[in-house]
């Protein structure tokens, strides 16, 4: 009887420590896959600046640019700009950018947008 009570008792102590084990590690896992969330959407974000400083240095009305696009091993840049009255118009006119940033990972996807009038 006693070594079947101490057998019950181990056995039990070992159940508990173990799924307070798995639920530290989901943890700690969880907690990974989030910094590497948050890390690729920043690094997104700085793409997406430089792209936008760049499509900001551009005269877009002389050289008539529909699309501009840039890619790199994880990140996909895509630009699509629209004149309102044509471009070749010289009326004063606004002229509209959408801003596609696109990066894969092995996991994870990120897409932001943005849009600028000029």
């Amino acid at each position: 009887m006693k070594k079947s009570f101490s057998l019950l008792i181990t056995i039990i102590l070992i159940t508990i420590f173990s799924f307070f084990t798995i639920f530290v590690i989901e943890t700690k896992s969880l907690s990974i896959s989030n910094l590497t969330n948050a890390y690729l959407q920043t690094q997104t974000k700085l793409h997406m600046n430089f792209f936008k400083n760049y499509i900001n240095t551009v005269d877009l009305k002389a050289t008539c640019i529909n699309e501009l696009s840039f890619s790199e091993d994880i990140y996909t840049l895509f630009a699509n700009v629209s004149y309102e009255k044509g471009c070749l118009s010289n009326l004063p006119q606004d002229i509209t950018i959408d801003i596609f940033a696109n990066a894969k990972s092995l996991n994870n996807e990120i897409n932001l947008h943005e849009r600028i009038i000029k």
